[in-house]
């Protein structure tokens, strides 16, 4: 990485057996739009993308394809609106913590939600 050039962060690529589910959680749990790409579905988050592969996925080594283990972060305008939804789709893990909370997507990767800065006082980082 040059100093001219700092990284940024791409794409978080998730592959699963059970992507209809999975495009369901992030689409009705998150409030992200999905766009149907054939074998794969990509989510649009304003600073990363989110895209969710069938594991069929013939360009990608199948060690790479048949990890689960990433903890997503994702910045949502109402972290209370979208903790209520997740506690309603029994997906949360643990308690609410005013800014931020963690859920399980269907396949058991944890999600971390947590208020944007720009709409609530977020004093720490993730």
């Amino acid at each position: 990485m040059s100093a001219t050039h700092p990284g940024r962060l791409g794409p978080v690529t998730v592959f699963s057996a059970r992507r209809s589910e999975v495009v369901r959680f992030y689409r009705d749990v998150a409030g992200l739009a999905p766009d149907d790409a054939g074998e794969v579905t990509w989510f649009d988050t304003g600073d990363a993308k989110l895209a969710i592969h069938d594991p069929a996925d013939r360009q990608t080594p199948a060690e790479v394809r048949g990890q689960q283990a990433f903890v997503v972060w994702l910045g949502v305008d109402d972290v209370r609106v979208v903790y209520e939804r997740a506690k309603a789709a029994g997906a949360t893990i643990g308690e609410f913590h005013g800014d931020f909370f963690y859920a399980k997507d269907p396949e058991g990767r944890f999600v971390g939600f947590y208020a944007l800065e720009e709409h609530h006082g977020h004093d720490h980082a993730h």
